[in-house]
């Protein structure tokens, strides 16, 4: 029984360190964009606060800088699971694009502004991101602009998806993107090396 016990303890461990190392709360990138002014204020927060107006203007502003969008997301990060992050950008971008549904605010977001939203929803549950998977699809194929920072993040939460069971695809997924010379490169080098230094350890899984 003990042994059983001991056992049962050793996974119980090994699944939460998993987790714990994993595409979406293993890369920091926002550590790329320090200087810029809306990632210090998200970076102030803490586990519990509220996401002020402020950033959420700049979250649902189709005219904010994509990546700067994102790096916001991450520096508020998976520190925000269980307080519903996502929950709250829903609301406001509800409110501000006046529909009542999240089925009718995907038609009406722009592809940027959509993905963003898809990785504010992985970040708050990293457990079960396939619903944000979906979403980041849609704003894929809503990606007119060829912007590498939406395919990107769709691919890291494509990731997270496959952590569970494939982790060659993890590495390809994002690997794909981060070599698609066909792409609007609008996320910074730095940015994309953190990305990559993580992700690139389950390249030796691919044989």
């Amino acid at each position: 029984m003990k042994r059983l016990f001991a056992a049962l303890t050793l996974m119980v461990m090994w699944a939460a360190a998993m987790w714990a190392d994993s595409p979406l709360t293993s890369t920091n990138f926002c550590q790329a964009y320090a200087t810029h002014p809306m990632v210090q204020l998200a970076s102030e927060l803490e586990p519990g606060d509220f996401i002020p107006t402020k950033l959420l203007d700049f979250l649902a502003d189709k005219n904010s800088p994509i990546d700067e969008r994102m790096a916001v997301i991450n520096s508020i990060g998976w520190a925000f699971e269980g307080h519903d992050s996502y929950g709250q950008l829903g609301e406001y971008l509800m409110k501000r694009y006046k529909v009542k549904t999240i089925d009718k605010l995907v038609k009406k977001l722009d592809a940027k502004t959509l993905c963003v939203y898809a990785y504010a929803k992985a970040m708050s549950n990293y457990f079960e991101v396939s619903e944000a998977a979906r979403l980041a699809h849609e704003a894929v194929n809503k990606n007119k602009d060829n912007s590498f920072t939406v395919a990107f993040i769709a691919a890291l939460i494509d990731a997270q998806v496959y952590l569970d069971n494939d982790w060659c695809a993890v590495y390809n997924v994002v690997a794909d993107v981060a070599h698609d010379g066909s792409l609007k490169l609008d996320m910074e080098q730095g940015a994309i090396d953190i990305v990559m230094e993580y992700i690139g350890l389950y390249k030796e899984y691919c044989k």
